[in-house]
C-alpha cells in the first residue's frame, strides 16, 4: 500500500511539471486510502484500503486493495495501546479488485457506483469440537462500492501543514474528502462503510 502511494505521487508531481509546461487539460486520476468498518460474519472489524482511479467522460476505472481485519482475541499491553497491531495478525480477509462504473461531477463534489471483479483471501478461525481450527479460502467474488466526496471547485495552489503554506503555481491537483459504501458478493459476502481520503486531480479544472 505505501508502495502504491509513493509511486503515484511520483507520478503525479512529474505530470503536474508537464501540464503546467504545455498549459494541457489533466485527466481525471485520482488516488483514494480508506478507514472504516465492517466485514461478515468469519471476519470483522477496522477495514483498511487504497484505490487508484481513473475517470474518461463518465466512465470510472478503478483498482482496489482492502483489508479487513479483526481484533486480536488476546493482544499483548503493546498491541492494545498503539491500537493499529491490535487489528493485525488475527483473522482477515484481502482482496484485490478490478472495477468498472460511473461517476457524476456536481461541481465541487461527485458521486459513483462501481462493479467488478476481485480475488480474495479469508483466514479465520472455527470452533469444531470444543477446538478451534484455523481455515484459509480463496476465491472469486463480485466487489461493488458507492462513493460521494468533496473536492475543491477551482485552481489553487496546493497548502500543506493545515493549510498554512502554499506551494507552486495554482493546479487542479488537491486533495478530497468523502464516504464509501462498499463490499462484495461471493463465497463469502462481505459489506463496509468508511471515510475516504483522495489525493489527485478530481475533475478537469
Amino acid at each position: 500500500m505505501k508502495k502504491n502511494l509513493c509511486l503515484f505521487l511520483l507520478l503525479i508531481l512529474n505530470y503536474e511539471v508537464v501540464l503546467s509546461q504545455d498549459n494541457k487539460e489533466n485527466p481525471i486520476i485520482y488516488l483514494d486510502v480508506l478507514l472504516g468498518g465492517g466485514g461478515n460474519q468469519e471476519v470483522s472489524g477496522i477495514n483498511f484500503g487504497t484505490s487508484i482511479n481513473y475517470q474518461s467522460n463518465t466512465n470510472l476505472f478503478t483498482y482496489r486493495m482492502q483489508y479487513v481485519s479483526e481484533k486480536k482475541e488476546d493482544p499483548n499491553f503493546l498491541e492494545a495501546i498503539l491500537v493499529i497491531p491490535y487489528f493485525l495478525g488475527g483473522d482477515s480477509l484481502n482482496e484485490y479488485a478490478l472495477l468498472y462504473g460511473k461517476r457524476f461531477i456536481f461541481n465541487g463534489h461527485a458521486l459513483s457506483v462501481s462493479a467488478g471483479l476481485s480475488t480474495n483471501l479469508i483466514k479465520y478461525s472455527k470452533t469444531d469440537n470444543d477446538d478451534i481450527v484455523l481455515k484459509r479460502d480463496n476465491y472469486l467474488a463480485i466487489p461493488f462500492e458507492i462513493n460521494f466526496h468533496f473536492f475543491k471547485t477551482i485552481k489553487r495552489r496546493y497548502r500543506m501543514f493545515y493549510r498554512l503554506i502554499s506551494i507552486g503555481k495554482s493546479t487542479g491537483f488537491g486533495r478530497s474528502i468523502g464516504v464509501k459504501l462498499y463490499g462484495s458478493f461471493g463465497k463469502f459476502n462481505y459489506v463496509g462503510l468508511g471515510l475516504n481520503f483522495g489525493l489527485g486531480w478530481h475533475k478537469v479544472y
